[in-house]
């Protein structure tokens, strides 16, 4: 009849792991009562060295009972089980339903029990959880490099086109009689048929004010977009965000400035609205 095994054996490989194989095989002798030898043998043929690395089967599995699995030789050999392999799988397995601790032992063909100690003592739950949210920080900020690029692609865009335009009226402007001229589309040959259209200018001594107006709210316009691009807002534009800011928290009517009749003043209504104070 075989020798029952000794629980200190157990016992002391416990307390070098814990130790991270840094404790003196004296020491641990000197704690379970047993000589340095004894433990010296022990960690020889337990191969404490390879159970520390996670390659080797933990002796909860090697002694399984011959109910097991084991005993059917359909669990693993010892020796080709990577528990660093295994524990990967489930520490880095972040869907919304990741796989279990009961998968892995079905799928290693591991014994439940000894996946669970094995997990249980080197922290999976913890590692997992740590895991996801440095995977989810990380998806994070790479979503908000993407915008941010976005953003600047689209606002540098959004620049060259306006540039664009400034350089049109530009060219308008270089030509002194730009704003005296008058365009008439003529048109020649009415009736049955087709007719002829010719376009004439016309240079007055007169100024051209639509012209001169349609140009200085082209321009206004432009540099708003390009002020707004950079951040820079109008004064009507910032003091008609406050007002929607204070609507938006909902301050009460107390907390809210009285309208002094700034915004229709920027409009163009300061005849309406002060009156003969302007």
């Amino acid at each position: 009849m075989a020798r029952a095994r000794d629980p200190n054996r157990n016992k002391a490989f416990d307390l070098w792991k814990h130790a991270n194989g840094e404790i003196k095989l004296k020491e641990i002798a000197d704690r379970l009562g047993v000589s340095e030898g004894t433990v010296r043998g022990w960690k020889a043929k337990d191969r404490w060295d390879d159970l520390l690395n996670g390659t080797l089967l933990l002796e909860s599995a090697r002694n399984a009972p011959k109910e097991t699995e084991r005993s059917k030789g359909t669990e693993r050999d010892p020796n080709d089980i990577s528990w660093l392999e295994i524990e990967k799988e489930y520490v880095t397995d972040i869907r919304r339903k990741p796989c279990t601790l009961k998968s892995l032992a079905e799928k290693y063909r591991i014994p439940i029990q000894t996946v669970k100690e094995y997990a249980a003592r080197n922290g999976w739950t913890e590692k997992r959880a740590n895991h996801r949210t440095t995977v989810l920080q990380k998806t994070s900020e790479k979503t908000a490099e993407l915008i941010s690029n976005d953003i600047a692609k689209a606002t540098a865009r959004h620049f060259s086109a306006s540039n664009k335009l400034l350089a049109v009226i530009e060219d308008a402007l270089g030509d002194e009689q730009q704003f005296y001229k008058y365009v008439e589309k003529l048109r020649s040959g009415f009736g049955p048929g087709e007719f002829e259209e010719t376009i004439e200018v016309e240079v007055l001594d007169s100024l051209n004010e639509a012209k001169l107006l349609n140009t200085v709210s082209a321009l206004e316009k432009v540099q708003k977009m390009q002020r707004q691009l950079i951040g820079i807002l109008d004064e009507k534009d910032r003091r008609r965000l406050e007002m929607d800011q204070r609507r938006l928290f909902g301050e009460s009517e107390d907390e809210q400035e009285e309208d002094d009749g700034f915004m229709e003043a920027l409009d163009g209504k300061v005849q309406e609205i002060w009156g003969d104070f302007t």
